[in-house]
């Protein structure tokens, strides 16, 4: 059974990861840096990764400190 688009986390979006290449590859190219082919992708699926990673330990810390039970 496939997945439509929307139950597709956002975070697996196409559109969410071109867009965070392209700016990726626009910072780079007035910084002057040449990046190789597909490093921009690459780059973008990492911080993306990296986004979700610290949000996961934010919300785990913010749990840890709270003082009531979830309901």
């Amino acid at each position: 059974m496939s997945e439509t688009s929307a139950q597709k986390p956002a975070i697996q979006s196409l559109t969410l990861q071109s867009a965070a290449a392209i700016a990726i590859a626009v910072a780079a190219q007035r910084l002057g840096v040449a990046l190789p082919e597909g490093a921009a992708q690459e780059l973008a699926a990492a911080f993306i990764d990296l986004v979700v990673t610290l949000g996961l330990i934010g919300v785990a810390v913010g749990r840890a400190r709270a003082r009531t039970p979830i309901t």
